[in-house]
């Protein structure tokens, strides 16, 4: 579930990111979700990871991010993060 809430972060199906550029690492705004998005999913924290990536989103009527793909909000396709850590967790420890 996404929601535009919070002053800072924007939840998507259970991940932050930056509520004004939609990163998950954003150095302009001074924010990292990295530690907080790995311990949702249980994963330990690696700052040593490369970030997420939001894929194409719109809002729709309610306000609400989808994926722009299938309009879904709750899309594990375009939104299944845990995969997506995964892969970014084993990057890491392979460029160690």
């Amino acid at each position: 579930m996404s929601s535009l809430g919070s002053n800072q972060s924007v939840e998507v199906n259970d991940c932050l990111f930056c509520a004004n550029h939609k990163l998950e690492v954003c150095q302009e705004c001074e924010f990292d979700a990295r530690e907080d998005n790995d311990l949702t999913f249980g994963f330990d924290p690696n700052p040593a990871r490369s970030s997420l990536e939001l894929p194409a989103w719109s809002t729709n009527k309610d306000g609400m991010l989808q994926c722009k793909k299938h309009s879904n909000m709750d899309c594990r396709q375009c939104f299944g993060w845990k995969k997506q850590i995964q892969k970014l967790h084993t990057a890491a420890k392979k460029a160690k």
